[in-house]
């Protein structure tokens, strides 16, 4: 299951979110901006929010909408002839979200301030191991999307970038939305960005 667009109206017209099918860094994103965005992309998933439509390809690679009209959620497809004659989605195949935070890679607030951060291996191996969770969280056991909440703090610019290639990997194992407002990371990501591996996008404040 690959999540392509959310779709989001706001007072001053249609807000679109694209994504990469591997690794998506989103930027300029602070702490509010970063947890309303993963409000809103949650509801749109879930077809819970009047004004989202969420695009995406299932398991079996078709495209299709999920969006509420009429005080019910539907699906549907997203190009004519998508779904064929196979039957839509219901409720338990929605595409699912796992959100990873700093704290879930065990960084940890330090006596007398700061951050303590484990070590590069043990972040890593960490990784893994949510990434892992990831790919099996959806509904019947299928892929959600790994959506890293600024997760990288205390560490040098070294150890990020070792990171940021560790979760550049990891996207092969299932997709994953970056959202940051890290300079070391959007460095990082400016870079990756040359290659069709991932892609980097600014996006401004939901404004509902």
């Amino acid at each position: 299951m690959r999540i392509e667009e959310l779709i989001v109206l706001q007072a001053d017209g249609l807000l679109s979110v694209p994504f990469h099918h591997r690794l998506t860094v989103l930027t300029g994103l602070a702490g509010a901006s970063r947890t309303e965005l993963i409000e809103t992309l949650h509801r749109a998933m879930n077809g819970t929010d009047g004004a989202t439509e969420l695009r995406y390809r299932d398991e079996l690679g078709r495209p299709l909408l999920v969006r509420r009209t009429g005080g019910r959620r539907r699906v549907s497809a997203s190009q004519r002839g998508g779904a064929g004659d196979l039957p839509l989605p219901g409720p338990a195949d929605l595409p699912r979200l796992t959100q990873i935070k700093a704290a879930d890679l065990g960084f940890r607030p330090a006596l007398g301030g700061g951050i303590d951060a484990p070590s590069v291996p043990q972040l890593i191996e960490r990784l893994i191991g949510w990434m892992g969770r990831a790919r099996n969280a959806g509904g019947r056991g299928q892929g959600s999307l790994a959506v890293l909440d600024e997760p990288l703090i205390g560490l040098t610019s070294n150890g990020t970038w070792d990171l940021l290639d560790a979760v550049d990997r990891l996207a092969d194992m299932v997709q994953v939305v970056y959202l940051t407002e890290d300079r070391v990371v959007e460095a990082w990501a400016e870079q990756a960005a040359r290659s069709d591996r991932v892609a980097v996008n600014a996006v401004a404040s939901l404004a509902r």
